[in-house]
């Protein structure tokens, strides 16, 4: 019986670990072709590996506009269109919590 996502084209933003990692096995077991992102090509290829041939690695910093752009033109042109985005990349300031500034917020 075909998966859930069978055909479709997905993005995983910081897909190279912990739930975004998790996020794109499941999408490929469902089916879907992943596209995920992360800014280590290490362990985007270390992640690509695991995943599988149904993944492809991009590296991207989503907090970049330009690597955006570039995520979305490759896809585009690999796979034509994305039906699926999960926006799971986060941006982490280490500082203390009363040591934020608003710029760390606006990362987030």
């Amino acid at each position: 019986m075909p998966g859930v996502l069978q055909e479709k084209v997905a993005v995983v933003t910081g897909g190279t670990s912990g739930i975004g990692l998790a996020i794109a096995h499941r999408f490929v077991r469902e089916g879907a072709r992943v596209f995920v992102t992360g800014r280590d090509a290490d362990r985007l290829e270390a992640a690509v590996k695991e995943i599988g041939p149904a993944a492809t690695g991009v590296r991207s910093d989503v907090s970049v506009l330009a690597d955006l752009d570039a995520l979305y033109a490759r896809v585009r042109q690999e796979a034509g269109h994305i039906d699926v985005l999960v926006a799971n990349a986060g941006i982490v300031a280490d500082a203390a919590l009363g040591a934020h500034t608003e710029a760390n917020v606006d990362l987030t």
